[in-house]
């Protein structure tokens, strides 16, 4: 074998080590680099999943319970603005529905209740504002379950009578909505979460100047004062019950309980004997 024939073996074969080296570097810098992020993405994702998944799944429920019982007693005498007028009583003193300690703590319980989900769906946007779109279409359903909720609180479209001027109605828009969650969280050492009923109940109603009671008068003027007709918001509680009933489906399908279910099938079909 001549040296002209070598040489040009060995050439050959440091091309081939150059391109195969060349090959290596573009699959670890792009290929597996992507994949090693997308698994990270997914990853994430599932974590927020899990942190989030049952407190998000537990207060849709207890918003639920309680907008069960509104739409049952419609419009409900504890939601009255009236009774935040009166001097809170320290104790109950009745046994009774009408104990004005009782009325009062419906009514703070149930602005808390509509507060605390929010707060919890606010943690869950912040927390998942970072993920790439890829691994956020992982969450597709559960998005559109929030999507929902958020639509029965906002949209002023869905009052479709033709007489809809002269109807009453309430709304809180998706920037209040995150505005209220915001005003929900409080951090406990290194974890961020949501306040509890007994801060809440130091904070609304108030005649201080906390900029969160601002945000909690807002999210109570959804729900107080209910007009026995012609008020909207009658048909945004009856949405409202089957769209948490579908979220926490969604989430923790084991928390549903036979209520929920019964509440669920009535008022779907009322919404949809409505639209026909």
């Amino acid at each position: 074998m001549t040296w002209d024939k070598i040489l040009g073996y060995a050439g050959a074969g440091a091309v081939v080590t150059t391109i195969g080296t060349l090959i290596g570097l573009v699959l670890k810098e792009r290929i597996f680099a992507r994949s090693f992020e997308r698994w990270k993405t997914q990853l994430s994702l599932q974590q927020v999943a899990r942190r989030y998944r049952e407190p998000i799944a537990l207060t849709a429920l207890e918003l639920c319970t309680r907008l069960i019982d509104v739409c049952d007693e419609y419009p409900a005498e504890f939601l009255d603005s009236s009774i935040l007028t009166i001097s809170a009583p320290s104790r109950p003193t009745l046994n009774s529905a009408a104990d004005p300690y009782f009325k009062r703590y419906r009514l703070v319980s149930t602005v808390y209740r509509l507060c605390a989900f929010l707060g919890w769906i606010e943690l869950y946007r912040q927390e998942t504002t970072y993920l790439e779109p890829e691994g956020r279409s992982r969450t597709r359903d559960l998005e559109r379950a929030i999507f929902a909720i958020r639509s029965d609180l906002a949209d002023g479209q869905l009052n479709t009578a033709k007489d809809w001027p002269t109807w009453h109605d309430a709304l809180i828009f998706r920037e209040e909505q995150r505005a209220i969650g915001e005003s929900m969280i409080v951090s406990a050492g290194q974890t961020r979460t949501i306040m509890g009923y007994a801060k809440f109940a130091e904070s609304y109603p108030s005649s201080g100047t906390l900029s969160e009671e601002r945000w909690f008068t807002r999210a109570a003027a959804f729900l107080l004062d209910l007009k026995r007709t012609k008020d909207f918001r009658q048909q945004r509680l009856q949405r409202l019950v089957v769209h948490l009933t579908n979220l926490a489906e969604l989430l923790a399908p084991n928390r549903i309980r036979q209520e929920h279910c019964d509440a669920h099938a009535k008022y779907l079909k009322i919404a949809n004997d409505s639209a026909a």
